[in-house]
C-alpha cells in the first residue's frame, strides 16, 4: 500500500462508527460474514484462520484485518476460545480528492480494500479497541464521542506503524520472499519492476531472484503474473466489468497486451474464458448452490437486527430454510426500513420495498406472479405466447407493453412511473438511461430461476412464499424422477430447434435442458463436437447421427415454416426417433422465454405426459 496516499485519504476523510461488536468462536464453529460497512477485525484472544479477498492467514500473523464494504470473509479453524472485535465504520472521502495524491484511483481502491496488519502491531491495538468498545457500549453521546476519539487514535497508530515499516523496508527478521509475497498479493495492480520491489522491501534483486527460484522454480515477475491472472480470472468469472477495466485493475493499462498474456498462460482469450465460466455455471454461483438432490449444508443463525453472522452446527429446520434463502439472495438486506440490493452493476439502496415494478425480460413476470406480485409493465416477447399458463397469459395482456427486450421503449417505461426496473444484459448498454427513470437492478438472465426466485423473494419480503413454491416444485420433480426410475426405461432425449436452415441442439448447459438432464436424470445423446456454449448449430443432414431415443422439438411462429420443411426432408425421416414415432413438439415461448415457476411447472407436466402417459 502506498502509505503516503493512504495517510492523505485518512486525513481528509470524515468518519462515523456504525457499530462495535465483540464475538467468540468455539473450535467446532465457523463464521462467514459479508461486511455491511468498512470494518476492522481485531483478534483479542485465541487463534483462528481468517480468509477474505487476498488474505488467508492465521490470527497470530494477522491480528488486525481491514475488510472493505461488501467483501466476504470467513473465520474458521479456531484452536481455542477465539475472541475478536468488529469495528464497523463509514468513511466519506472528499470531492474532489486531494491534489497531492500520487495515484488517486489506485489510492481510493486501496482505501476500501482488504488488508492485514502484521503481528508486530497487535498489542497496542487490542488495548485501544477494547477501550473503544467500552465507550461505545455506554451509548451516552459523550461516551460515543470518546469512542470516536479512540477510533482516530486507532487509525493514527495503524498508519504510523505501517509508515515506519515501509520506511524500514519491512524486512527486519523476516524472510524477504515472504514479505515480497505479501506485498504482491496486496499491490498486484501497481506498476513496478523487480528493482523497485527490491528497493521498497530493503533487499536486492539477486536475493529475491534466488529466493523465488529456490521456492517456486520461477522468478518474482513470473509469480506476479500468476497473481494478476488469478485475480483477472476471478473478475472475469464473477463480474460484468469490461475486459479493458479488468486489465487496468490487475496492473496492465494496455488491454491488448493483457489479452495476449492471458491467452499465453491460460490457453484462451479473456472473453472466451468468461464465456466458458458462464456456460459451466449450472445451479451454482459464488454464494449459493440449489439442487433438488444437493441441499445446502450451511446454516445461518439469526442474531441481532442488522447482523449477518453465519455459523455451523445448528440443525433446526426453520433456520436451515432461512439459510438457503439468505445465501441465495446475494446479500439482499432490509435495514432501517431500507432495502440494500447487490446486483451486477453494484449495490442499490431503496427507500422501501418496491411496488410498481417494470420488467425488461419477460421471464421475471413469471417469477413475480408466482410471488403474488403483479408487475405494472413488461417487454413483449417476439415469439407468440401460445401454450402459457392461463394466469400468466392473462396478466401479460393486461400490463403495459414496454417494447422488446432488445429495444425497450424508454418513453413507455417512464410513463408508467415504476419505482424499480429489472433488466438484464440485453439492456446493459442503456443502464444509465434506465437508472435515470427509476432505480434499476441488473440480473443474470441465465441464472437458475430457483435462485432468481429466492433473490426476488428476499427483495420483496416474500421469502416464505418463494420457499413454498420451490418446495412444491421439488416435490413434483422427485415424484416424476422416481416414476421414470421405476419405469426402468433409460431414454436419451435431444432438445432441438430448427433455426437458420440448421438445427440448434441445446446442450446440458442450457437452462431448460438442465431440467431434462440434471433434474429429471434423462440421458443426453452423444453430441458431435458440441461447443462450450448452451447450444450448437448442426446441419440437418447430421441429425440422424444423434442416436437420440426421443426428439423434443421447439416450434413457434418464427421457425414454423423451417420446421415444416425440416419434417419433409430425407434426413429427418431417417432419424431413429422419427422412425419410432418418438417426436414431440413444444412451444418455444413456454420452454425458453417465460423461465419461472409458472412456466416450468407446465413444462414439467408436458414432459411427464410425454414420458409417462399413463
Amino acid at each position: 500500500m502506498w502509505i503516503k496516499d493512504q495517510v492523505m485519504l485518512w486525513t481528509s476523510a470524515s468518519f462515523q462508527i456504525s457499530d462495535i461488536r465483540r464475538r467468540r468462536l468455539q473450535p467446532e464453529d465457523w463464521l462467514e460474514y459479508r461486511a455491511p460497512a468498512e470494518l476492522f477485525l481485531v483478534s483479542l484472544a485465541g487463534k483462528a484462520r481468517i480468509k477474505t479477498e487476498g488474505i488467508d492467514l492465521g490470527s497470530v500473523d494477522a491480528p488486525i484485518v481491514h475488510v472493505g464494504k461488501g467483501a466476504k470473509f470467513r473465520i474458521a479453524e479456531a484452536t481455542d476460545d477465539y475472541e475478536y472485535l468488529l469495528i464497523l465504520y463509514k468513511a466519506l472521502l472528499p470531492a474532489p480528492l486531494p491534489r497531492s495524491l500520487d495515484q488517486p484511483q489506485l489510492a481510493v481502491r486501496q482505501f476500501h480494500s482488504c488488508y492485514a496488519i502484521p503481528v508486530a502491531m497487535s498489542a497496542p491495538y487490542r488495548k485501544l479497541a477494547s477501550e473503544m468498545e467500552q465507550m461505545w457500549g455506554q451509548e451516552h453521546p459523550l461516551s460515543r464521542l470518546e469512542a470516536k476519539r479512540h477510533f482516530y487514535a486507532f487509525v493514527h497508530q495503524l498508519l504510523t506503524e505501517m509508515e515506519q515499516r515501509e520506511a524500514d523496508g519491512a524486512v527486519i527478521d523476516e524472510d524477504p520472499v515472504e514479505v515480497a509475497l505479501r506485498h504482491m498479493e496486496a499491490h498486484y495492480g501497481e506498476p513496478w519492476t523487480l528493482a523497485s520491489l527490491a528497493e521498497r522491501l530493503g533487499t536486492n534483486t539477486r536475493r529475491l531472484q534466488r529466493g523465488f527460484n529456490a521456492r517456486f522454480g520461477h522468478s518474482p515477475l513470473e509469480h506476479l503474473i500468476e497473481i494478476r491472472l488469478k485475480r483477472a480470472k476471478k473478475l472475469l468469472k464473477k463480474s460484468e466489468l469490461p475486459i479493458s477495466n479488468i486489465s487496468e485493475e490487475v496492473g496492465y493499462p494496455d488491454s491488448y497486451y493483457f489479452s495476449r498474456l492471458f491467452k499465453k498462460y491460460v490457453g484462451m482469450s479473456p472473453s472466451d474464458y468468461r464465456m466458458k465460466c458462464k456456460n459451466e455455471q449450472r445451479m451454482t454461483d459464488m454464494d449459493c448452490r440449489i439442487s433438488p438432490a444437493l441441499p445446502s449444508h450451511t446454516i445461518i443463525v439469526p442474531t441481532d437486527q442488522g447482523r449477518y453472522d453465519q455459523r455451523g452446527g445448528v440443525l433446526e429446520d426453520f433456520r436451515t430454510l432461512m439459510a438457503l434463502t439468505l445465501m441465495c439472495t446475494g446479500g439482499i438486506a432490509h435495514i432501517d426500513r431500507k432495502v440494500r440490493v447487490p446486483h451486477l452493476r453494484g449495490t442499490l439502496e431503496l427507500e422501501r420495498i418496491p411496488e410498481r415494478i417494470a420488467v425488461l425480460d419477460y421471464q421475471y413476470v413469471d417469477q413475480l406472479l408466482a410471488l403474488g406480485v403483479h408487475p405494472i409493465g413488461s417487454v413483449v416477447c417476439n415469439v407468440e405466447v401460445l401454450g402459457l399458463p392461463s394466469d400468466l397469459a392473462r396478466t401479460l395482456h393486461r400490463m403495459a407493453h414496454l417494447g422488446s427486450k432488445e429495444i425497450p421503449d424508454l418513453s413507455a417505461i417512464s410513463a408508467i412511473e415504476p419505482d424499480m426496473i429489472i433488466c438484464t444484459g440485453f439492456q446493459e448498454h442503456r443502464y444509465e438511461e434506465l437508472s435515470a427513470i427509476a432505480p434499476t437492478i441488473l440480473l443474470d438472465r441465465n441464472e437458475d430461476w430457483r435462485q432468481s426466485l429466492l433473490r426476488l423473494g428476499a427483495l420483496l419480503d416474500c421469502q416464505v412464499r418463494a420457499l413454498s413454491v420451490l418446495d412444491a416444485y421439488g416435490a413434483k420433480l422427485n415424484a416424476i424422477r422416481n416414476r421414470l426410475k421405476a419405469a426402468g426405461e433409460a431414454q436419451s432425449v435431444a432438445l432441438i430447434r430448427p433455426r437458420d436452415g440448421k438445427i440448434r441442439l441445446h446442450s446440458g448447459r442450457h437452462r431448460t435442458a438442465r431440467l431434462l438432464y440434471d433434474d429429471l436424470g434423462l440421458a443426453a445423446p452423444p453430441l458431435p463436437e458440441m461447443s462450450q456454449g448452451t447450444s450448437s448449430m448442426i446441419p440437418l443432414e447430421a441429425l440422424p447421427e444423434l442416436k437420440a431415443d426421443r426428439l423434443f422439438v421447439l416450434t413457434d411462429n418464427t421457425n414454423r415454416e423451417q420446421t415444416r420443411m425440416c419434417l419433409q426432408s430425407e434426413a429427418w425421416n431417417s432419424t431413429s426417433a422419427v422412425l419410432s414415432d418418438k417426436v414431440r413438439h413444444f412451444h418455444t415461448a413456454l420452454w425458453i422465454g417465460y423461465y419461472g415457476p409458472l412456466g416450468m411447472n407446465r413444462v414439467v407436466d408436458e414432459i411427464a405426459a410425454t414420458l409417462l402417459p399413463n
